[in-house]
């Protein structure tokens, strides 16, 4: 492989990688809604149209 092409595998792995790592460190440091907005329940047996 060309030095160039080397340079373009090690830094795309990096990019892959690193979000992967970077968003799984964050959905354990943040793994839950702290507030849902208001207005979002439903009454059982009520008719939802879109």
């Amino acid at each position: 492989m060309t030095p160039i092409a080397v340079t373009f595998l090690v830094l795309a792995l990096t990019i892959i990688w690193g979000g992967l790592i970077a968003s799984t460190v964050f959905l354990g440091r943040r793994s839950e809604v702290a507030a849902y907005p208001e207005g979002g329940e439903d009454l059982a047996g009520e008719r939802i149209e879109e």
